[in-house]
């Protein structure tokens, strides 16, 4: 009969523990997957970045117009004949028009557009005149000279709207309100005119067409082959020939173009990771127990942290996912201290005898690890959550993986329990032999750091510059150029109004407009969009009502010139009267082209006040702007790159302080577990982190940033982990004789193997072309070769 194969207590609670953990953080997001949510992988240049408000409103604001910005797109056809720029443009647009990554897309040539912005205005003629012309009917000449303008319309060539509503309409009010409506779709737009039906644009000698396009959901998906992007390459790269050039503008394009990058990348270093750990567990172990192991500890640690980051936030950033490659390193310490010790510690008979061995040591490093994290799950800023969530999540899973799973391995053969290269390795007893060498090392360290700092004190500073964070390049830079010169549409800034009513938010809403058309007057760029412009405020509406009055006796005479009977004129009369009191209202059915152009402007009511937003296309005169914002409490002028450079600045602070609070909490730790001699010494590694870091960026002349600092947040907890082992193996091997047998360098090269694996996946980070990364990963691999430099003495 054979003996039923069970688990020790302790093992069958630890292996409970294990399961219990990863079911709870990776059903939720299977029950996501499940139910269809499907994955939500976020690489918007914007979205990495905070926002500088607390505000409802203002939020909401900018999470509109920052979605709006993300999936615009607008192709520029060019060639030195216009004709040929129009068909190319044209052919594009068939090709593109139905594809269902588009959730609009326009060549501006539709005239059913006009058609239906006519029957619309048709409702409201009465109401829709603007200032100027409410001025004109304001006397009796003007009014004359406005009919007289209207019998010359209706007689010439060429007229914006049909005369299908003559009869109800003698004084062509349908044809001006259209017009006024054409204008401002243009100036909401761009610097470009219509021409032959199209926008475009000579520069240069060349004629440039515009088709514009909004991303639908699906054509958004980043790091994607088959996006609206990759279908804009796909349609245009074979039509650029025979002098025909496609320009190419919007932030899809640069968010495609980094996010592939960014695939790129993280396909690189965690190819470089996973190669630097696979050879070095095969070289150092010999054995595929400890690989596999070591493997599968990875995989699941990522795979976990993944899924309850994804859980948590609904998406997950890419940035969050490069970030998170890192672990390779970090998870495998545990690994690597189980395992020199199961292949070589003759005196540990079990894996529960191996695990209390190190669990004083590990659990002490999982702590001030979680600890660092810990402090950024209170920044205000989703990215560093994010961040923090999946660090937590899989360096728990991977301590769990070594605490709880690993003793269940059976230990090698007595003959089989060594390390052949535990041999070329030798424990630094520099600090055994001269007790004052660590003292005179740390201040020479801090010293020559000092030196380093003096010399390059000027680049010592915390400066957030937002431009820094993307760098374009290539074709997408010289693209990015030319459109700005010939469209002139860079819509950085905006306004957000408010009003205790629909209708004091329409009248508030004009009152700006009016000062910017003032501002901007003759100057390039100087365009805006409202919804004011299309939906006046009823106070404006009552003065064109009001002043289309001064047209009806002139209406008998009007109707004569067009050959219509006499009556016709009380008919006119009639339907003026039945107009009154019908108001254009922000709830009424919109034209499609009007609509997708306000849609997002207009906020509503938000707790107990209604807001919307102006938009300029471009920042003409930033001081002017801000002095509109200043002059009423119910405009708030919105600067999307100088407002996220503030909060980064903010955040920086912030990140700083948590700094300090970490350092406080890790030191009040350590000391329940060390005298004060030990923790004084374990709390200056991360001083000489700090020091190291700021003097490597002044020498290479880079200023320190929000996410330099973040790596220096991150770097206390690993870079204490080191020093904690240390410690901890020199409590047991106290002698300076004892330092170098076989039983006393385990930890010691343990330890050595951890930073390797550690430094290759921060310092593969710091490679990156993508500055966030770039500076995080810098800083985070200074910071730990300090402390393992720092460690050795």
């Amino acid at each position: 009969m054979k003996k039923k194969l069970t688990l020790p207590q302790s093992n069958r609670f630890y292996v409970w523990l294990y399961v219990l953990f990863h079911a709870v953080a990776i059903l939720p997001f299977l029950i996501m997957l499940a139910a269809g949510c499907g994955l939500n992988l976020d690489a918007d240049l914007f979205n990495m970045l905070p926002r500088n408000t607390e505000s409802k409103a203002m939020n909401l604001a900018d999470e509109r117009l920052s979605d709006q910005t993300g999936q615009s797109v607008y192709v520029l056809a060019s060639h030195d004949d216009f004709q040929i720029a129009k068909e190319t443009a044209q052919t594009v647009y068939e090709q593109l028009k139905d594809s269902p990554k588009f959730s609009s897309l326009s060549l501006y040539s539709d005239t059913s557009a006009i058609d239906e912005i006519n029957d619309f205005v048709h409702q409201y003629r009465w109401n829709l005149l603007n200032d100027s012309q409410v001025q004109q009917l304001s006397t009796a000449d003007g009014a004359a000279q406005f009919a007289d303008s209207a019998l010359a319309s209706a007689y010439s060539a060429f007229t914006m709207t049909s005369l299908d509503y003559l009869e109800e309409d003698p004084f062509l009010l349908d044809e001006t309100e259209v017009q006024n409506y054409l204008a401002y779709v243009q100036d909401a737009g761009t610097a470009m005119s219509s021409k032959d039906g199209v926008l475009a644009s000579q520069y240069e000698g060349k004629w440039y067409v515009l088709i514009r396009g909004v991303l639908s959901k699906e054509g958004a998906a980043l790091a994607s082959s088959s996006n609206g992007i990759a279908q804009i390459y796909n349609v245009c790269n074979p039509l650029e020939k025979d002098g025909v050039r496609f320009v190419y503008y919007g932030t899809p394009f640069h968010s495609h173009e980094s996010s592939n990058s960014a695939q790129h990348e993280i396909t690189f270093i965690s190819v470089v990771a996973f190669s630097v750990v696979i050879i070095m567990l095969i070289v150092v172990f010999r054995s595929p127990l400890p690989l596999l192991s070591s493997l599968f500890s990875i995989i699941i640690s990522i795979a976990t942290a993944f899924s309850a980051t994804h859980a948590i936030f609904g998406k997950l950033h890419m940035l969050t996912l490069v970030f998170g490659t890192s672990l390779i390193g970090s998870c495998i310490d545990y690994s690597l201290h189980y395992f020199v010790n199961w292949k070589a510690n003759g005196e540990l008979k079990t894996g529960s005898e191996i695990r209390a061995h190190l669990m004083r040591g590990l659990v002490l490093s999982l702590l001030s690890t979680e600890i660092c994290y810990c402090m950024l799950l209170f920044a205000p800023f989703n990215l560093l959550k994010q961040m923090a969530v999946f660090s937590m999540v899989g360096i728990m899973s991977s301590f769990l993986t070594v605490a709880c799973m690993y003793p269940l391995f059976p230990i090698p053969s007595e003959t089989k329990r060594h390390l052949p290269v535990l041999k070329l390795y030798r424990v630094p007893t520099l600090a055994h032999k001269h007790p004052k060498a660590p003292l005179f090392i740390t201040v020479g360290l801090l010293a020559l750091a000092g030196l380093v700092l003096g010399i390059s004190h000027k680049n010592v500073k915390v400066l957030n510059d937002v431009y820094r964070l993307y760098t374009m390049k290539g074709r997408l830079e010289e693209d990015t150029k030319l459109a700005d010169k010939v469209i002139a549409y860079l819509p950085g800034a905006w306004f957000v109004v408010s009003g205790n009513d629909v209708q004091q938010l329409l009248e508030n809403e004009e009152a700006v407009t009016q000062k910017l058309v003032e501002i901007n007057k003759g100057k390039t760029g100087g365009g805006l969009v409202a919804t004011s412009r299309f939906i006046p405020s009823i106070k404006k509406q009552k003065a064109s009502y009001k002043a289309a009055a001064n047209l009806l006796p002139l209406a008998e005479e009007q109707y004569d010139m067009f050959g219509y009977e006499s009556e016709y004129a009380s008919d006119l009369e009639q339907l003026y009267r039945e107009a009154d009191g019908q108001y254009l209202t922000p709830d009424a059915q919109l034209p499609e082209e009007i609509a997708s152009l306000i849609g997002s402007l207009w906020l509503g009511e938000i707790d107990g006040k209604y807001y919307s937003v102006v938009m300029p296309t471009s920042i003409t005169d930033e001081a002017a702007y801000r002095a509109i914002d200043a002059a009423s409490d119910d405009v708030f002028f919105m600067d999307k790159i100088s407002d996220i450079g503030q909060s980064l600045d903010s955040l920086t602070k912030i990140i700083l302080l948590m700094f300090a609070i970490a350092y406080v909490v890790i030191v009040v730790v350590l000391k329940f577990f060390y005298d004060w001699k030990q923790t004084l010494k374990i709390a200056s590694i991360p001083l000489l982190s700090v020091a190291t870091i700021v003097a490597v960026f002044a020498a290479k002349g880079d200023y320190l940033e929000f996410f330099g600092i973040t790596g220096m947040i991150l770097v206390f907890g690993l870079g204490l982990d080191y020093v904690i082992y240390m410690i901890e193996n020199n409590k047991r091997h106290a002698t300076v004789d004892s330092l170098n047998t076989e039983k006393a360098k385990l930890e010691p090269f343990a330890i050595l193997l951890s930073f390797v694996t550690t430094a290759v996946s921060f310092g593969a980070l710091a490679i990156s072309t993508f500055v966030p990364v770039h500076s995080l990963g810098l800083a985070i691999f200074l910071g730990l070769v300090s402390a393992f430099v720092a460690t050795l003495f």
